[in-house]
């Protein structure tokens, strides 16, 4: 049992399973795109971000209400780029989403210490919906990268006082 324990604080005591932590996250979601995923919908997901970023990456503009429009205009920007090729945005995206744990590690590391930051980490890393949600067009895995960095942003602020971690966290 004793070793069972000095194993876990090992795990918990090093960054690399920060970074490991990452890494799942990037394997799963490209496995999720490439591989298999177990929703039932496709790349182009449910709310037809497809349509709307193909629409604007052709210069036209924004035409709905019903969704908002961050999103579409993230995905028009990767089919201005490269075509219409649904996986290019995914992978963005997938890409994008394997820096929470990271992002996450370095918000908990100051209010919770470092080993509940790690596992924290290592629980995002591996067990996250939005890792499944990233291999859709769904604005779930790029809302939670903006949201953690804003977050990530404000408590440097809060711990330091700049008025310039306040305005990216703002930003974000």
């Amino acid at each position: 049992m004793t070793a069972m324990r000095e194993t876990i604080a090992r795990v918990l005591d090093s960054t690399r399973t920060v970074y490991a932590a990452c890494l799942v996250s990037l394997v799963l979601g490209l496995a999720f795109i490439f591989v298999w995923a177990p929703h039932p919908w496709g790349w182009a997901g449910i709310d037809f971000y497809h349509v709307l970023a193909l629409e604007l990456a052709r210069g036209g503009s924004f035409s709905t209400t019903d969704v908002p429009w961050g999103y579409a205009y993230f995905v028009a920007f990767w089919y201005w780029l490269s075509g219409e090729r649904l996986w290019v945005p995914l992978v963005a995206q997938v890409v994008a989403n394997a820096g929470v744990p990271l992002l996450l590690y370095h918000v908990a590391a100051p209010l919770a210490g470092r080993r509940t930051a790690v596992l924290s980490a290592l629980l995002v890393g591996a067990f996250s919906f939005n890792t499944l949600y990233a291999s859709t067009q769904a604005s779930d895995a790029i809302c939670t990268v903006l949201f953690t960095a804003g977050l990530l942003c404000f408590a440097r602020g809060f711990r330091s006082g700049r008025a310039l971690d306040f305005v990216l966290g703002g930003l974000f």
